[in-house]
């Protein structure tokens, strides 16, 4: 059979699948919540409309790295452009398999993390090893550093703050896993514009196995899929060998580059998203959900091992969240994106509702 030219390990996986349908209120997916602001999109269209749609885009990104570079303060030629950050954790993945030891490659990582670490590294053949977080979603740093000796494994991926709990792992926990570990460290900022924190990107200089990823996903570019990872030029320069031709298309450049040489704009924005964050976890934790600490564009909650239920209730009533199923840390939990104060007040109005009616029966 044709099947049987498949490897096991693709076999066995699960395809990710993001929610699909029409929703008046979309919850699920940790975009922003508003357009881009009038004078970015103003400039983005002009732009758009240069393109030449008959000719190839620029090979490597060239003028895109150099405005994330300027932005960041490194080196274009320490920067990669993605097709999304999904496209650079795959490059990532498919660099570094050898073993020292012949082995098969490992991957390390918190639990739960971000699934397309897990996904992407066991089509590439890899092991993936789990560390499980704190029951208050913070790492077990002796336990993380314990793993790191034992597998020696060939990537480690933190996503910081951690998607879906939205932690920010502390930087000392990152220093020490950076000093330990013999492999690539990835620090996966994607939601790094809502912590407050200064980027990796700056410490790329000081470690020769640090790798920063960031995107624009987040912060109202997320139909673009544009992504960005910084490390040291010699790494650079090996996933360069395995990035496809031409992989951020000329449209995503154009209109990436503009957003970036006008980042300072959305920082409103932002700012609203962190007000917003901080406003409804205190509004959700009246309306009786455990709310976690975050410092992302979303919040992991809890309602009292009622979360399907109350998953099936908002969406039923025209409101999608994102659904975490049995995880083994807290069990099963809802990562709800921050929307607008009226999305925000719209979806408390409905848990509300939905604790009500439970009482009822």
């Amino acid at each position: 059979m044709i099947r049987d030219l498949i490897p096991r390990e693709i076999r066995d996986l699960s395809a990710y699948r993001p929610s699909e349908g029409e929703f008046g209120i979309r919850l699920d997916a940790n975009e922003s919540p508003f357009p881009l602001p009038s004078d970015i999109q103003e400039k983005v269209d002009s732009a758009l409309k240069k393109i030449p749609p008959n000719r190839y885009p620029e090979p490597s990104s060239r003028r895109l790295k150099e405005a994330f570079s300027g932005l960041f303060g490194c080196c274009p030629e320490n920067v990669m452009a993605g097709n999304g950050s999904d496209e650079l954790i795959s490059l990532i993945l498919w660099t570094f398999r050898n073993t020292r030891d012949q082995s098969r490659p490992r991957i390390l990582i918190p639990v739960p993390t971000f699934a397309m670490y897990s996904i992407g590294a066991r089509s590439a053949g890899y092991e993936v090893v789990g560390v499980p977080l704190r029951r208050d979603l913070t790492l077990e740093r002796h336990l993380f550093l314990s793993e790191i000796v034992r597998t020696d494994p060939g990537v480690i991926f933190l996503s910081s703050p951690n998607n879906p709990t939205g932690t920010l792992f502390g930087r000392e926990d990152i220093e020490a896993i950076l000093d330990v570990s013999r492999g690539l460290v990835v620090v996966d900022e994607a939601y790094g514009d809502f912590s407050g924190e200064k980027s990796w990107v700056s410490r790329i200089a000081e470690y020769g196995n640090l790798a920063v990823l960031r995107t624009l996903s987040k912060v109202g570019a997320a139909a673009w899929r544009c992504g960005f990872l910084a490390a040291n030029s010699s790494l650079i320069e090996e996933i360069n060998k395995v990035r496809l031709p031409f992989n951020v298309n000329a449209f995503t450049q154009a209109a990436a580059e503009v957003m970036l040489e006008g980042y300072p704009g959305i920082s409103d924005q932002v700012q609203t998203v962190i007000m917003e964050r901080n406003r409804l976890a205190s509004v959700l934790e009246r309306c009786g959900l455990e709310v976690f600490p975050s410092r992302a564009n979303f919040l992991f909650v809890r309602a009292g091992e009622r979360e399907e239920a109350l998953w099936t209730f908002l969406k039923q009533h025209d409101i999608m969240v994102k659904f975490i199923a049995r995880n083994q840390v807290t069990g099963d939990a809802l990562r709800v994106s921050i929307g607008s104060r009226d999305q925000n007040e719209m979806l408390a109005e409905k848990v509300v509702e939905f604790f009500r009616e439970g009482d009822r029966r």
